[in-house]
């Protein structure tokens, strides 16, 4: 794990019970996600964690506000996204097949928050983006909503088929 990621929570010394950290998420965290049509953002994300003895439990809120192309219109908007996630992080060597569970090694001291916090920013997403109240921009609105220019080709029909349009 990166030691110099602005993402990384020691928990080494923390001890047992609630503790509250705060991330600041800024550009270098939405430069990783322009797959998903962010182009820039800023946001906070929350993590609460609970240290126990064999296992820790870490609550994770989201609050991020968004600037990406409107699926509609293609005009920048700002998207509010909030999220929550909940993950168990426990020490051993066994494998995990719970999303929620995480296996961390015996001799780990810290964990990575990027990768959590980008996966919570990924399922928060919307399926598209798109203006609320009539936000889009009114002349792509007006092109969409213009049929399209009739094409009365007329198509030749073999004549052994003109026989079935008598049946009607």
């Amino acid at each position: 794990m990166l030691k110099s990621s602005p993402y990384i929570l020691q928990f080494s010394g923390l001890k047992l019970g609630n503790h509250s950290f705060e991330f600041l998420l800024e550009a270098s965290f939405f430069d990783s996600c322009e797959n998903f049509g962010v182009q820039k953002g800023s946001g906070i994300a929350k993590a609460d964690l609970e240290k126990k003895e064999t296992m820790m439990l870490l609550s994770l809120t989201l609050n991020a506000t968004l600037e990406v192309l409107c699926d509609r219109c293609n005009e920048n908007m700002s998207l509010d996204v909030n999220g929550h996630m909940e993950l168990i992080y426990k020490f051993g060597t066994e494998e995990s097949l719970d999303e929620s569970l995480v296996i961390l090694p015996p001799d780990s001291y810290q964990i990575d928050m990027f990768q959590p916090v980008y996966e919570l920013l990924v399922v928060s997403l919307p399926s598209r983006f798109i203006h609320p109240n009539d936000g889009c921009n009114p002349e792509v609105l007006r092109f969409l909503n213009t049929p399209p220019p009739s094409q009365e080709k007329k198509i030749e029909l073999d004549p052994r088929w003109s026989a079935l349009n008598k049946l009607n």
